[in-house]
């Protein structure tokens, strides 16, 4: 069996909700959900539709790599939206299901896993990286924000937003003011 599996911890949505559990909030304060990132409004009514016509189609699971039609669909609009050239759909775009599952195999496929290294990871940070940097070799490092500190956001193409519309970089920059 792998040793790294001895090195995973439980997941960390997990463990607030254990933390969290008998406590009551105060009811005059609105509640902020800062957990797992679950969609809080209704799908539209198009999408469940087309989902409801296309259900013998989705009675099995996916191709780990995604439908090629659909690579070439995020490679072609990521190409066009970014001016990239030579974007190789079939081994450089990935389809996931979330941003936890694509960090976890982007750390497990870049890190070189026979020499020791150092990962780093911002504070505050997003939940997947309090992961083992995925290697007895590697270590993890946080860095703490500063006050003047800038953070970027990205965004992938349709990624769901409040109110319904699709992110894009420009409204995320728009959106995400530097830290002060």
């Amino acid at each position: 069996m792998n040793p790294d599996l001895d090195a995973l911890k439980p997941y960390p949505f997990e463990r607030l909700a254990a933390l969290k559990a008998g406590v009551t909030p105060p009811a005059e304060l609105k509640h902020v959900p800062l957990t797992i990132g679950e969609p809080q409004h209704a799908p539209f009514a198009a999408a469940l539709a087309t989902l409801q016509a296309h259900l013998p189609e989705m009675a099995r699971y996916p191709a780990t790599a995604g439908m090629p039609e659909l690579r070439n669909a995020i490679a072609g609009w990521a190409s066009r939206r970014f001016g990239l050239t030579g974007l190789d759909p079939e081994h450089q775009v990935l389809p996931v299901n979330g941003t936890r599952e694509a960090i976890f195999a982007f750390v497990q496929a870049a890190l070189d896993r026979t020499r020791p290294a150092r990962v780093a990871v911002p504070n505050p940070f997003y939940q997947i990286y309090e992961a083992p940097p995925y290697s007895p070799a590697a270590s993890r490092s946080t860095s703490t924000a500063a006050p003047r500190t800038t953070f970027a956001r990205t965004s992938t193409p349709y990624q769901p937003i409040p109110g319904g519309r699709s992110s894009s970089s420009s409204s995320a920059r728009r959106a995400t003011p530097p830290a002060r």
